[in-house]
């Protein structure tokens, strides 16, 4: 008797352990970046070069002083685009209403959701597209400071994995 309930307890520890390991991420491919100096008080987690995904050495960060944009290219397949909207905190909800509006030009599927975070394909509607033509976007809304950030992939899409690693690099932004 007392060895099934030895066992019982044993199987639910084990369980508890794994989930514990699950909500939380390794960032082994990845390096810390400040991106103080570019006027945004805010640190990221960003690929490096084992990444696998045509990433270089030392992320490039554009963007005027004193302004309200920011782009992070880190290598030629990872472009990262972060823009000031001040205390405007419904940013997410906006986004996705306008998204999911009928579009003739587009299919739009939900991929992953989180709060704040939105993961999604997009695929070109018409029968005069002859390939497979999805691709893959990230779309979050991150308060750093006192202000809310939109932070997006480039305009016509990534492959999944690069977005991916995208959503592991937006989980980790850290308000300085």
């Amino acid at each position: 008797m007392f060895r099934k309930y030895f066992y019982f307890f044993l199987t639910l520890a084990m369980l508890a352990c794994s989930q514990k390991k699950q909500d939380h991420f390794d960032y082994i491919q990845y390096e810390l970046f400040d991106l103080n100096p570019y006027d945004l008080p805010a640190t990221i987690m960003l690929p490096d070069a084992s990444a696998g995904i045509g990433t270089s050495l030392k992320p490039k960060v554009t963007y005027e002083i004193g302004g309200f944009k920011w782009r992070i290219d880190v290598g030629r397949n990872y472009t990262m685009l972060i823009e000031d909207y001040g205390d405007n905190s419904l940013r997410f909800e906006e986004f996705k209403r306008k998204l999911f509006k009928p579009n003739r030009y587009f299919d739009i599927k939900v991929v992953d959701q989180s709060p704040n975070t939105l993961i999604y394909k997009r695929v070109v509607k018409g029968a005069y597209v002859e390939q497979p033509n999805e691709k893959y976007h990230i779309y979050s809304v991150c308060k750093i400071a006192d202000n809310y950030y939109e932070i997006m992939n480039r305009e016509q899409g990534d492959s999944k994995r690069v977005v991916d690693f995208m959503f592991h690099s937006i989980q980790s932004v850290k308000s300085k």
